[in-house]
Formats: structure tokens, C-alpha cells, sequence
């Protein structure tokens, strides 16, 4: 891949990714059930890294040609100009890809050293949660889960590395069984519909394609909607949302710490608002047939954006309808013994030695 075939992928992307989030967007504000919003946001973050794959990958489509006009000196220019804006472009998303992974393994055994600063339950402790939670969201991926204390401020949380644990502040067990019981189903709600992976892929997606302002919107809506399903947990069994909005509040609202930060546990005002409002709110979990293809228009959509690449590279040969395979997945297949296209067909146009000696 040269500088030209780079400077295709960044700019196609980021409109791709931007129209598949415009579809997202839209299909999801029409939604109200939780699970389906969170589906969309999961199917969504799972297309633009299949974007990304099939850009590296896979051949680009060539629909149209607009440089064939150009004089061969004008042609120079443009690939002059393209060249130096791809090397810009490709080193400014390496040096933000380098900085948001630096800062995630960073996180990453920042968060490791608190995890094991927080002691297990108790074994008196931790009779008391297996009595109120629910037997059927004990296990995770087919691991019993851990409960563990961690210190008041960082409020109750979940995670999910080798093996599922709950997190709970001591007050939480000293409390009343009603409040201990929300609390306990919404974690474990989070382990028992896979909210940590969905949350890898997210983070990944977002490391990735940090250059995309969609993304990281979309990222927020994602974690509301997690939110919103465990919130929806919490409270669909009898229990009184106003309780449960009162637990929030008291954790949510308490002063912040360096820990709270790396855990990524840090409630927003606004956040706080749209759950309480929503919690508020007459029940309207249904989405009708929309909630049962939404995952599949924002599939339908990427698989369309997959195919629409800006025609920025002026060297294209007009007498092939794509771009040669990537140099990495052209030998891969080579090795099988899978013939593949590695190399554009010849035109007197493509070669720009020659482009630069009529001058």
C-alpha cells in the first residue's frame, strides 16, 4: 500500500463511519426497548472494525474515475498534494493510536492494582449476597461469580478480565436487603449479558478510529443503554424505582477519586438525569417491528458504506472496476495458492516517472 491508497482509506472511512453512525443514530432514538438499543450500539461497533478489516484487507471498489480529464502535469500536482497530506494524515493517526493504547495499558495495570487491593467477601458476607441475588445470575460465561469489598467511594461495579467479580462498598451489606438486592441485579446483569466485552470492542473501536467525532458519541449512547437495561433489571421485579434512584444517587453523586477515574465508573449530572427521568417514566418497552431489524438496517448500512470509496486516487487504472489486494492479504492467499490481483493493470497513466519526464 502506498501513500495514495492511505490517504483513500482515512478520508473513505471517516465518511463511512460517519454515515454508519448517522444510521445507527436514527434507527436507535426510534427504539425504546433497552435490549434493542444496546444490539444496535453492539452490531454498530462491530461494523466499523469490520470497515476497518475490509479496508486493510480487501480490494476497493472503483465506481468512477474523475482524474482521467487531467493534463499530465496537473496530475502531478494532485498526486504531489495527495502524497503529503496522506503522510500528514497517517502520521497524526498514528501518534493519537499510539497515545490512546499508551493510555489504555496504562489504565489497564492502574486498574489491575486497585482490583487486588479490594479484599474478597467474607464468608458470612458472602452468604448473605448468594441469599439475595438471584440463583440464575450467579454464573457468568460458566464461572461462579466473586464478590468482593472495595472502598465506599468508588460506589458498586462489575468486571470481567479471567473471571467475573461484583464490587461493593461495606455500606452497601450493612444497608437494607432491598437496596442490596437492586444493586446485586443490576451488576450481575452486566455480567450475565456480556457488558464487559461489548465494552472491549467499544474501547477498541474508539482507539482505533479516535479521528472520528461519531464514534465517540456513539460510545456514550452505548453505555446509557447498558445502563439503561440493568436499570430496567433492578426495578422489574416489584421493586420501587424511587428506592433504587435514591442507591444511585447516593453512590453517583459522592466526590470522586483517582480510582474512580481509571475504573471509568465516573456518572456524569446528565447521565444521572436521563436514568432518572427514564426510570420516571410510564413503562414503554416496546419497539414493534423496528426493534426486531434494527440490528439489521445498521448491518445493511455498513455493507453498503463498505462498498462506497472515495475515487481520490489519481493513479487508479481506469481499466480495472477495483483496487489491487493489499500486499499482506495478497501473499496470505498466494500461499494457498489462490490467485489473486496484487498489482494494477498497466496504463502509460499509472506510472509517475514517466508522468514527470513530459513535463
Amino acid at each position: 500500500m502506498n501513500s495514495l491508497h492511505w490517504f483513500q482509506i482515512i478520508l473513505s472511512l471517516t465518511l463511512q463511519v460517519t454515515f454508519i453512525t448517522a444510521v445507527a443514530n436514527a434507527v436507535e432514538r426510534r427504539c425504546d426497548e433497552a435490549q434493542v438499543k444496546v444490539r444496535i450500539w453492539s452490531c454498530y461497533f462491530l461494523s466499523i472494525l469490520g470497515l476497518l478489516l475490509v479496508a486493510l484487507l480487501l480490494p476497493r471498489a472503483h465506481w468512477i474515475n474523475p482524474w482521467q480529464s487531467l493534463s499530465d502535469q496537473e496530475l502531478v500536482r494532485v498526486v504531489t498534494i495527495q502524497q503529503s497530506a496522506a503522510i500528514l494524515l497517517l502520521t497524526a493517526w498514528l501518534v493519537g493510536s499510539v497515545y490512546f493504547i499508551s493510555r489504555r495499558i496504562v489504565q489497564f495495570f492502574q486498574l489491575q492494582t486497585l482490583l487486588h487491593s479490594c479484599p474478597v467477601a467474607t464468608l458470612e458476607a458472602a452468604k448473605q449476597l448468594h441469599v439475595v441475588a438471584p440463583p440464575e445470575l450467579l454464573k457468568s460465561a460458566r464461572k461462579p461469580v466473586e464478590f468482593r469489598l472495595c472502598p465506599e467511594e468508588f460506589g458498586p461495579f462489575c468486571y470481567q478480565f479471567h473471571k467475573p467479580a461484583v464490587y461493593l462498598p461495606p455500606s452497601l451489606l450493612r444497608g437494607s436487603l432491598g437496596e442490596l438486592q437492586q444493586v446485586l441485579q443490576h451488576e450481575l446483569t452486566h455480567l450475565q449479558t456480556e457488558h464487559p466485552m461489548q465494552v472491549f470492542t467499544q474501547r477498541v473501536a474508539q482507539t482505533l478510529l479516535w479521528f472520528v467525532p461519531g464514534v465517540w458519541r456513539a460510545g456514550r449512547r452505548a453505555t446509557l443503554a447498558r445502563e439503561f437495561v440493568c436499570d430496567d433489571a433492578a426495578v422489574g421485579h416489584g421493586s420501587s424505582p424511587a428506592t433504587y434512584l435514591r442507591t444511585l444517587l447516593r453512590f453517583a453523586l459522592r466526590p470522586g477519586c483517582g480510582g474512580a477515574a481509571v475504573l471509568a465508573i465516573a456518572r456524569s449530572p446528565s447521565e444521572l438525569r436521563i436514568r432518572a427521568e427514564r426510570l420516571a417514566k410510564p413503562d414503554k418497552n416496546a419497539s414493534g417491528r423496528l426493534g426486531l431489524w434494527a440490528p439489521s438496517v445498521v448491518l445493511f448500512a455498513s455493507l453498503i458504506a463498505s462498498q462506497a470509496w472515495l475515487p481520490t486516487n489519481p493513479l487508479a487504472s481506469p481499466k480495472s472496476h477495483s483496487s489491487p489486494w493489499p500486499v499482506w492479504s495478497a501473499s496470505a492467499l498466494h500461499a494457498f495458492d489462490i490467485p489473486v490481483r496484487d498489482f494494477d493493470q498497466y496504463d502509460s497513466r499509472l506510472q509517475i516517472y514517466e508522468l514527470s519526464k513530459s513535463d
